[in-house]
């Protein structure tokens, strides 16, 4: 653009450019030096129209001293005409002392030869924006709460085609003890295909080896335009609770617990455990009833999480009937029945997702962000 362009934009009503909303600036591509700011522009940085313009401020001396590297380095790709344009946030230092915030996008003025003559950057400030997530995460911290937002493309063939895990979660479920790890994944995948939502407690290792107990809450929004899923949710810790719990039964209540933890699969009788841990059966109803869950009740989900996990990780030859004898369901029918209260979905379903996630290595589904 010549500089008699340049001269006439700056000439315009500057009730025009200020009325824009939005910062903006015109610098030249040899100085670095700011030869034109409008009025929201100069808010934000925090200087005057005439000390911009006259001082020969360039945008790196507005710039914090501590983002004006990162800066330098996208701006040269632009010069260098590795890059068509550049966004970045960034800081502003005013010549009071307070920092800014904003989000710059700059894009070059070319000259007839196509050479970058000046640079127009528009800026917004995003300082609110910056405080509230410095809020959130300091609230998340102390909350033990971590969220997360992951677009996941079901690709042509629709939702219903996500079978494979995109590799970011692949990372999330690395971290997740093996026993816990399918029954997760499939929850998330099945949330994934049919645009729903899943509410689980499963446990995750540390880098130290340590396990806690998180409980993981997801939805999913499918973008019909974008052909995205958008799958938001978060995690807090509850350790505390599952510790609480399980250090607050009486000694010979643990042990059973820990037994029938042990020997799931096998027949197991309210009386012979009694009798075993030296504790009434009247004692041990007694306490499963003041946890709003009878001791039956208590072996029939303990036999379905390990029915879970078997169909979630299913093996050559595997089927829901087998499975279900291996469990000590006798009943397949009523197996299922039960089985869909808990987990929203019928064992057969559970079983055909996991086998086709197993043969389609190279699904539909991939990360995009």
């Amino acid at each position: 653009m010549p500089e008699q362009d340049i001269a006439e934009i700056i000439e315009m009503p500057r009730v025009f450019l200020d009325s824009l909303g939005i910062g903006l600036s015109i610098v030249d591509s040899a100085t670095g030096h700011i030869r034109f700011a409008n009025k929201e522009c100069c808010r934000i940085v925090g200087y005057t129209v005439e000390q911009i313009e006259s001082s020969g401020l360039t945008f790196l001396d507005l710039t914090h001293p501590e983002d004006r590297e990162r800066n330098r380095l996208q701006h040269e790709k632009l010069l260098a005409g590795e890059i068509e344009t550049y966004q970045i946030d960034k800081r502003y230092l005013r010549q009071d002392g307070t920092v800014v915030w904003t989000r710059v996008i700059v894009n070059p003025v070319r000259d007839a030869a196509g050479n970058p003559r000046w640079f127009c950057a528009v800026l917004e400030d995003i300082t609110a924006t910056k405080i509230l997530q410095s809020q959130l995460a300091t609230a998340e911290k102390l909350a033990g709460l971590s969220t997360f937002n992951l677009i996941v493309d079901t690709g042509v063939g629709g939702p219903d085609a996500a079978t494979a895990v995109p590799s970011s979660l692949s990372e999330m479920l690395s971290h997740v003890h093996p026993d816990d790890r399918n029954g997760l994944e499939t929850a998330i995948l099945h949330a994934i295909a049919k645009r729903t939502g899943y509410t689980r407690d499963y446990r995750v290792v540390d880098e130290d080896g340590g396990t806690r107990w998180v409980r993981g809450m997801g939805t999913c929004v499918y973008s019909s335009s974008e052909r995205y899923t958008h799958l938001v949710g978060s995690m807090i810790d509850v350790t505390s609770t599952h510790r609480d719990r399980d250090s607050e039964a009486p000694e010979p209540i643990r042990r059973i617990l820990d037994h029938i933890e042990t020997n799931w699969n096998q027949k197991i009788s309210i009386e012979q455990l009694a009798s075993r841990y030296g504790i009434s059966p009247r004692g041990v109803y007694q306490y499963f009833a003041n946890n709003g869950i009878s001791l039956g009740e208590k072996i029939r989900l303990t036999r379905l999480q390990h029915a879970r996990r078997m169909l979630c990780g299913p093996k050559a030859g595997d089927t829901v009937t087998a499975i279900a004898l291996r469990c000590g369901f006798r009943n397949p029918g009523h197996f299922a029945r039960e089985y869909r209260k808990i987990y929203g979905e019928t064992p057969s379903e559970s079983l055909r997702l996991s086998s086709s996630a197993l043969r389609h290595d190279s699904a539909d589904v991939t990360l995009v962000s």
